[in-house]
């Protein structure tokens, strides 16, 4: 049923989005997939079925009818589906003759409803996450699986736990769509092929899978604070399960300082977002927002967070001293950009990705002339060869060390290359603006 290409949000036959509804499958979505994954034990199974039933539930609130519980109503047409495809498969069949009559299908749900329930219990007995969040947790610590390459663990869980449409995933990797979509598949397979049976994740099956989950919630969040596409610079929708998901694994591992750099990122980044933009949506870099606008309380938390998190040294406890540094700057002009560069050599020591390369260099250009002029050939190099979506930020980043350089012309024509392609209106305007603005 699912298309790798598309976006799993099913939509009305006359292609509008039912409000109510959107905000449902957001909600419900994760739930769905981990109920009929617990069931079946097949990821492809789940999807497809989950995706299948909020279809046929979009198609009848859009008729008039009313659907008092679209989670619940969902994880029952799910199941069924699900049951009619497994009746219909030969292979499945030999092997699970329970599942060719009704009536074994359902003793089978009923055993496993069971059995949820009873790992529930035992999760909150232990102190665990609460079981609406420990169903996207535990779904995304199940896309972490150790036969699959760490891309193919993002991947999988941006789509089973969020229904982040592939195109967005394939932005996130700066890779072509087809790309992703050939990894998501085999994913899939390399997880059905295993020969292992399925379980949902134990406590020792989460401490394997706990440094690639944090990267995969940090793909949810950078997907959430600047939305790949659409009329908004944000999906809140993502950030906030972001954050949620954060704040599950902290709560798991209290004193873990990459767990906490994570959180402190994500909250920090959070305090700062009422004045992301302007009353229009209009987007504004730092240099422009009122700081009075950010969330204080947030702001503090994620400080101490990051104080607490910085001495790991590790990825994010960087990246959260980073966000520190910017956040705890009363004006722009305060900004302490040395002490962010020397953040941003250690960070290029443990995590050497293009985007710190990024960072640290438009860090360098605001400490003085002679770095700013450095800063124009290290990322014209840094451009060349990119893939699309990482070049436009790259551009972005161009236009703005030109401008400060009092070249309006090279300026204009990074804007133009960070424009060429863009998805996202915000960013759009932002650049549209930027390029008006030059003498």
């Amino acid at each position: 049923m699912s298309q790798d290409g598309d976006n799993v949000m099913p939509r009305a036959d006359n292609g509008l989005m039912v409000s109510d509804f959107s905000a449902s499958f957001a909600e419900e979505w994760p739930r769905v997939v981990g109920a009929t994954l617990r069931a079946f034990g097949s990821i492809d199974l789940a999807e497809e079925s989950a995706q299948e039933a909020f279809v046929r539930a979009a198609e009848r609130i859009a008729a008039g009818e009313r659907i008092d519980n679209v989670g619940a109503w969902a994880t029952t047409v799910a199941r069924r589906i699900a049951i009619d495809s497994l009746r219909h498969d030969a292979v499945v069949r030999s092997t699970l003759p329970a599942l060719a009559d009704e009536r074994g299908a359902a003793e089978r749900i009923n055993d496993e409803d069971r059995r949820e329930q009873e790992d529930r219990q035992a999760d909150v007995a232990a102190g665990t996450n609460d079981p609406d969040t420990d169903d996207r947790l535990g779904l995304i610590f199940i896309a972490c699986d150790p036969v699959l390459s760490a891309e193919q663990q993002i991947a999988l869980a941006l789509r089973i736990v969020c229904g982040v449409p592939t195109a967005d995933i394939a932005d996130f990797f700066g890779a072509q769509e087809a790309t992703v979509a050939a990894r998501l598949t085999r994913a899939r397979k390399a997880i059905s092929h295993s020969g292992r049976e399925f379980r949902w994740p134990d406590r020792a099956d989460r401490e394997r899978r706990r440094d690639q989950v944090l990267t995969t919630i940090y793909g949810v969040y950078t997907l959430g604070h600047t939305a790949p596409a659409g009329s908004d610079l944000i999906d809140a929708r993502l950030a906030g399960l972001a954050q949620t998901l954060a704040r599950a694994v902290a709560s798991e591992y209290p004193d873990d300082t990459e767990i906490l750099g994570l959180l402190a990122l994500i909250v920090l980044h959070e305090g700062r977002s009422p004045a992301r933009t302007t009353p229009d949506g209009m987007p504004l870099s730092l240099a422009e927002v009122d700081r009075s606008a950010w969330g204080k309380r947030r702001i503090m938390e994620g400080l101490d967070l990051a104080a607490r998190a910085l001495p790991g040294g590790g990825r994010f406890a960087l990246q959260a001293g980073i966000a520190g540094l910017h956040s705890s700057a009363p004006r722009w002009q305060d900004t302490d950009w040395a002490a962010i560069a020397t953040l941003y050599h250690g960070l290029k020591r443990v995590w050497p990705a293009p985007v710190v390369m990024l960072g640290s260099i438009v860090a360098e250009s605001h400490r003085g002339p002679s770095q700013l002029e450095r800063a124009a050939d290290e990322l014209s190099r840094l451009r060349d060869g990119a893939l699309p979506e990482f070049r436009r930020r790259v551009s972005a980043a161009l236009a703005d060390v030109e401008e400060r350089r009092g070249r309006p012309e090279d300026a204009r024509a990074a804007l133009a290359d960070a424009m060429d392609g863009e998805r996202n209106a915000a960013l759009l305007r932002y650049y549209e603006r930027a390029a008006t603005r030059l003498p």
